[in-house]
C-alpha cells in the first residue's frame, strides 16, 4: 500500500512475451506509483511470484513454457492465494476465453492492443477492490506523473517546431 510517510509502491509483475509490449507497460506504469518486474514466459512469472509476492500480477495468455491461464490456475487453486490482483491482458476476446478465467478469480481483463492510460487506469481501478486507500494515493501520484509526461511531450514538440 502506498502511504505518504513511507516510500512504498505497489508491486506488480507483468508476464509478457513481447518486447513492444513490456516495453509499453514499462512506459504505462508510472515508477512513482509500481516497483515493477517484467519476465517473458509463465515458468518465469511463478518463481517471480514465489520470491516476490507482488500486489498485482499481469498475466499474457499465452506465453512459453507455462500460459497465464496455468499461472493463473496455480496460484488461485493450487497455491490458494486470493489477496492477489491478477488481470489477465490478451489479444483473445473471446466470451470462453474470459469466463475460464473470471471462474479461477481474476479481478480484471484487458483487451491488447490498449493505450497506457487505459492500462493504467485499468490495472488501479482492478486494484482498488483489495486497497481502496493505496489506490487513491497512487491516483494523486498518477495526476502528477501524467501532467509531468504530458508536460515533457509539449516541450518536446516545442523544440520539433523550432528546428523546422
Amino acid at each position: 500500500m502506498l502511504s505518504p510517510q513511507r516510500n512504498d509502491k505497489i508491486r506488480i509483475l507483468v508476464a509478457e512475451d513481447d518486447a513492444g509490449t513490456r516495453l509499453l507497460y514499462d512506459e504505462g506504469l508510472f515508477d512513482q506509483i509500481f516497483d515493477k518486474k517484467m519476465v517473458v514466459s509463465g515458468r518465469e512469472a511463478m518463481l517471480a511470484y514465489e520470491e516476490w509476492h507482488p500486489d498485482i500480477m499481469i498475466l499474457d495468455i499465452y506465453m512459453p513454457e507455462m500460459t497465464g491461464y496455468q499461472v493463473l490456475k496455480e496460484i488461485r487453486t493450487i497455491i490458494g492465494d486470493k489477496q492477489t490482483t491478477i488481470v489477465m491482458a490478451t489479444a483473445l476476446n473471446g466470451k470462453d476465453d474470459v469466463l475460464s478465467c473470471i471462474k479461477l478469480g481474476i479481478e480484471g481483463y484487458i483487451i491488447k492492443p490498449c493505450s497506457l492510460l487505459q492500462i493504467l487506469t485499468k490495472i488501479l481501478g482492478y486494484y482498488s477492490k483489495k486497497d481502496h486507500l493505496g489506490v487513491q494515493q497512487a491516483d494523486a501520484v498518477c495526476r502528477d506523473a501524467v501532467k509531468q509526461y504530458q508536460a515533457k511531450l509539449l516541450s518536446c514538440n516545442d523544440k520539433l517546431i523550432e528546428t523546422v
